[in-house]
């Protein structure tokens, strides 16, 4: 088995009813500058098909140490600030490397 030195991260954000676009256009803002982050390989949302209050990030980080970095940032504070207002509990956050 290869274990990849890149640092994954999924997060599942759930907004709350009748949220989800204020929710999206915070996630629009926090992704321009995040890409714009020195060890931000990709950085992105999906939003689910069948429940349009829950939106996935997808990250893939350099390393765990880029991606501590990601939370020290201005954008990253100022998201998770708005984030108290929209979303319907806390985030659920996955990270690890890939395996295969």
């Amino acid at each position: 088995m290869t274990v990849s030195a890149s640092l994954y991260t999924i997060a599942v954000l759930k907004a709350k009813p009748g949220k989800a676009d204020a929710l999206i256009a915070v996630l629009e803002t926090l992704a321009a500058e995040t890409r714009k982050e020195e060890g931000a390989q990709e950085y992105g949302f999906i939003q689910d098909q069948r429940t349009p209050e829950v939106v996935l990030s997808y990250e893939k980080w350099t390393d765990a140490e880029a991606e501590s970095a990601h939370w020290q940032t201005p954008h990253l504070a100022a998201a998770i600030e708005r984030f108290k207002d929209l979303l319907d509990g806390e985030p659920v956050v996955h990270k690890g490397t890939k395996i295969i």
